[in-house]
């Protein structure tokens, strides 16, 4: 008698697990597709394709609206950052796009404008539509001469907006948006720059490289094993072998990206820029970057070496064998029968913590614990439990 054995896949989809709606699975999954499009359309410079509905969790989508991943397409395209825009012969809306894009000045644009204006046979809904183009220019905060300035790279792109998101969770968002739709024929784009804004603590600035990973993945610019090797090397390996403090690592990260997204070498990416070399040079750049952002706050190394027992400064290595009766939680050294760390004793060495069983026990409230004078491991307490109490 032989037994089968049946074994039935709990997926559909082993990319993505069945969390995204209507997935069929296999080589039809959206983290595949959609990612696959989304870089096609990026390489391409083709606007209104990058989409990321499906590919990153909702409480992102607002920092990637429409207007938002048409400025990442054309900054992504492989000319957008040396490509000069020549406006004859060119249409109204051309010429707008290539303003919104900073490959053109006003200058330049207005007196195009002004050429197709006077063009007797315009009917009289182009020389609206051309009129209104020309009064949404004038509002669109940029440089007035196409060589004045030169566009911020996709990569550092991504990277203010998912500052922009760590800093509007604590209301300091620093973003320019000037909304320069003027008719339904004429462009509809809306002018989105956003400043690179530093982290100001370290959690923040590892949070921005998690997020700068999934962003970069999701709209096609960069794979995440691409990214995360380049981040391991730049920041992870820096701040192990050199003692670089996050402010610097954050910085160095900075101006590598720069380098390669202003690089004459129209092969430069975060692939390769690696194995250029030239990381001194990098350093002090982003030193001196560091010094600009930060002032007396940048510290270039940490404050002391990795240590695998830290020390808090000002207070004793040892317990003096006393404890604080009086504080509201119990000792976890003390109930563990473990060394007490520095942060747990007060300058003259005292517990900071009373020292008495905190073995959980029912009927007396919420959280109760025993409180007797032995550790948890020795409590007889007839009430104990495993779990606190809940009422």
């Amino acid at each position: 008698m032989s037994l089968l054995l049946l074994i039935v896949d709990a997926v559909t989809c082993h990319t993505c697990k069945d969390s995204i709606t209507g997935c069929r699975g296999g080589a039809a999954c959206p983290l595949l597709v959609r990612c696959a499009t989304n870089q096609a359309a990026l390489v391409a410079g083709t606007l209104g394709v990058v989409a990321i509905a499906s590919l990153i969790p909702s409480r992102y989508h607002a920092i990637f609206n429409r207007p938002v991943l048409d400025r990442l397409t054309h900054l992504s395209h492989a000319s957008s950052l040396t490509s000069v825009f020549d406006p004859v012969g060119k249409t109204f809306t051309e010429i707008y796009t290539a303003v919104v894009n900073n490959s053109l000045g006003k200058v330049e644009a207005c007196a195009a404008l002004v050429t197709l204006l006077a063009d007797t046979q315009l009917s009289d809904a182009m020389r609206s539509s051309i009129s209104a183009a020309l009064s949404a220019i004038a509002i669109i905060p940029g440089h007035t001469s196409s060589e004045a300035q030169r566009s911020v790279g996709a990569h550092l792109f991504v990277v203010a907006a998912a500052l922009k998101y760590i800093h509007s969770k604590s209301q300091s968002v620093t973003a320019t948006v000037a909304d320069a739709s003027v008719s339904t024929s004429a462009p509809s784009t809306r002018v989105i720059e956003i400043k690179l804004v530093p982290p100001t603590t370290e959690v923040e600035f590892f949070e921005m490289l998690t997020l700068f990973i999934m962003f970069a993945h999701a709209v096609g610019l960069a794979d995440v094993s691409i990214s995360t090797a380049f981040i391991t090397q730049i920041v992870f390996e820096k701040m192990r072998r050199r003692n670089y403090s996050w402010m610097m690592a954050y910085e160095l990260f900075v101006v590598v990206i720069s380098a390669f997204e202003y690089s004459d070498d129209p092969s430069a990416s975060l692939a390769n820029i690696v194995s250029d070399g030239g990381f001194d040079g990098h350093s002090e750049e982003a030193e001196a970057a560091g010094v600009s952002d930060y002032g007396a706050a940048f510290r270039k190394s940490r404050v002391a070496p990795r240590d695998n027992n830290p020390k808090i400064e000002g207070e004793p290595k040892e317990w003096n064998g006393k404890c604080t009766p009086s504080a509201s939680k119990a000792c976890i050294s003390y109930n563990r029968d473990s060394k007490h760390p520095a942060s747990s004793l007060t300058k003259n060495g005292t517990c900071k913590f009373k020292h008495v069983c905190f073995k959980w026990i029912s009927g007396a409230g919420k959280d109760a614990i025993c409180g007797g004078s032995h550790t948890f491991h020795k409590c007889d307490h007839p009430d104990a439990c495993d779990a606190p109490a809940t009422a």
